[in-house]
């Protein structure tokens, strides 16, 4: 039966193989990366989010917000002709009876006992830009002032409680240690890839037994590290989206590429298992810092 997101899951393995992650991108070439929006003006979240975010800079829209074809038209803004549209992630749960379904998946052996069944589409979605006479409120996009986002940018990440040690030559988190070790800011390049790479550390940090527990073993066996690995730079590149941190592709992590590319092959709905465990690790280190503060970043 053939799968909703194999072309797109095929595309992002083809990315990966490339070392292009598509949730982390070169993006001093494009638009900034912004925190994408649905008609209303509410954000999305997993899986959509890095999506929407990577297909905004990558054809370099300014605006966030992303409208269906329907939504469209209901402001009087028809899709311009000849646009493409961006695919993005419906993912539901329903409870159906035993008896009222007769499909192979395996209940509770309760008769009438509810079962949850998940199912997954696509759909498409255009940016502002690609609409014709849309409303000036979803294209007039005002920039943050540079020294404010800095500044709150910092605040968000340094409101994680984490135990942070400086020094040394090596990022990483020491779970028996409950510690994060990172080097001296001055030893990176740019202070984006110390963020960057603190926000990548602060998302293994989140998922400490104490903490959302974050195992794979059972399900990913040798591959397990890689797949925490692969949670851990989509919830910082989610993460960064919040806080307007531009996605770096740490040298450190490139080795897993591979890897990812292979769980991604052997099991795609890994995809959205990941991006499901980066979102819940996202709003759990977000709720440390003041939410107005977020809010104000994402515009």
């Amino acid at each position: 039966m053939s799968n909703p997101l194999d072309d797109l899951i095929q595309d992002l393995i083809a990315r990966i193989e490339a070392g292009v992650p598509p949730w982390r991108q070169a993006w001093t070439a494009s638009a900034e990366p912004r925190l994408p929006l649905r008609a209303n003006g509410e954000p999305f979240s997993g899986s959509n989010a890095w999506l929407l975010a990577f297909a905004g800079a990558l054809r370099g829209y300014r605006s966030p917000y992303w409208f269906t074809f329907r939504q469209a038209l209901a402001i009087n803004a028809p899709v311009g002709k000849g646009e493409k549209a961006s695919p993005a992630i419906l993912y539901k749960t329903r409870l159906v009876d035993d008896a009222a379904d007769g499909s192979d998946q395996v209940g509770t052996g309760e008769p009438g006992d509810p079962r949850v069944l998940r199912y997954l589409k696509t759909y498409g979605v255009f940016n502002a830009e690609q609409l014709t006479d849309c409303p000036k409120a979803f294209l007039d996009i005002v920039d943050p002032d540079p020294a404010a986002r800095i500044a709150a940018r910092n605040a968000v990440l340094d409101a994680i409680p984490a135990r942070v040690e400086l020094g040394g030559g090596t990022a990483c988190y020491v779970p028996a240690l409950d510690l994060i070790r990172l080097p001296h800011p001055d030893a990176f390049e740019s202070s984006d890839d110390f963020l960057a790479t603190k926000a990548h550390e602060q998302l293994h940090w989140s998922g400490a037994a104490h903490r959302l527990d974050r195992t794979f073993g059972k399900r990913f066996g040798d591959e397990a590290y890689a797949f925490e690995e692969l949670v851990a730079e989509i919830g910082a590149a989610a993460l960064g989206l919040r806080i307007g941190l531009a996605p770096q592709l740490l040298d450190s992590h490139a080795a897993y590429l591979g890897h990812w590319a292979k769980i991604l092959r052997h099991r795609p709905s890994a995809l959205l298992e990941a991006s499901g465990h980066a979102q819940r690790a996202v709003d759990y280190l977000l709720a440390f810092s003041a939410q107005d503060a977020v809010t104000d970043l994402a515009a």
